[in-house]
């Protein structure tokens, strides 16, 4: 069945808006009385059965439960968007289809992207989590500065690099653990020295992910696999 992103949701019956009908009514040619599954990304998906559709606005009454996850974990990446857009929603997407909670694009000393328009990467996301029938839908923030992230309140904080003369953890053997994270990963060029100083004196572990040197949006995928898959 296909999935659908409800504007109004209830346990009785949903609404769908224009870009949503308009999907169900020229895309998929669907039609009053057919079957979908509904949701707003909040841990439930719903069955329901279309009784009003057109090009603007659908409308559906609920038959029962689908799916319904609880979150165990919680994880939150704050990543440096690349110079190649391509590779950056790359990450968008399989980082959603393998279940990461919040995304926030972060700019820092080595940045080449400067400016991420975000509407287009709800889009995405959106695309990414019904492909997958995920029950809950990533949160996508707008750019932040280096400075402002490290103010965050998550119980668990982590900051990658790539500065060997340093001392880090292994993130990827101890990320699963953490029930509820921050994990920074910078641009190409990783951050500045004075950035990884900066962190690590607001409390945040400096942390490695191997012996390799990964593309950033590798290290987003690598991160998330091992804090949600496992």
């Amino acid at each position: 069945m296909h999935l659908f992103y409800a504007d109004e949701l209830n346990p009785q019956q949903a609404l769908l808006g224009k870009e949503e009908s308009h999907h169900a009514t020229r895309v998929l040619r669907l039609a009053p009385g057919e079957e979908v599954l509904v949701t707003q990304g909040k841990g439930v998906i719903y069955k329901g059965v279309i009784t009003q559709l057109s090009k603007t606005e659908a409308r559906l009454d609920i038959t029962g439960t689908f799916s319904e996850e609880k979150r165990q974990k919680y994880l939150h990446i704050a990543i440096g968007p690349t110079k190649s857009l391509d590779r950056f929603e790359f990450f968008l997407e399989k980082a959603t289809e393998m279940g990461v909670d919040e995304i926030t694009p972060l700019l820092s000393f080595h940045s080449e992207r400067k400016v991420y328009k975000t509407d287009r990467g709800r889009k995405i996301i959106q695309a990414a989590a019904k492909q997958s029938l995920s029950n809950w839908l990533p949160q996508l923030n707008e750019p932040v500065n280096f400075n402002t992230i490290l103010d965050s309140t998550s119980p668990q904080r982590c900051i990658a690099h790539c500065d060997a003369s340093r001392k880090r953890e292994d993130l990827l053997t101890s990320v699963s653990s953490y029930p509820n994270c921050l994990v920074l990963i910078g641009p190409e060029g990783d951050f500045s020295r004075e950035e990884i100083e900066a962190a690590a004196a607001k409390g945040f572990a400096e942390v490695h992910l191997g012996t390799r040197r990964l593309r950033t949006e590798t290290a987003g995928i690598a991160v998330v696999m091992a804090g949600k898959l496992y």
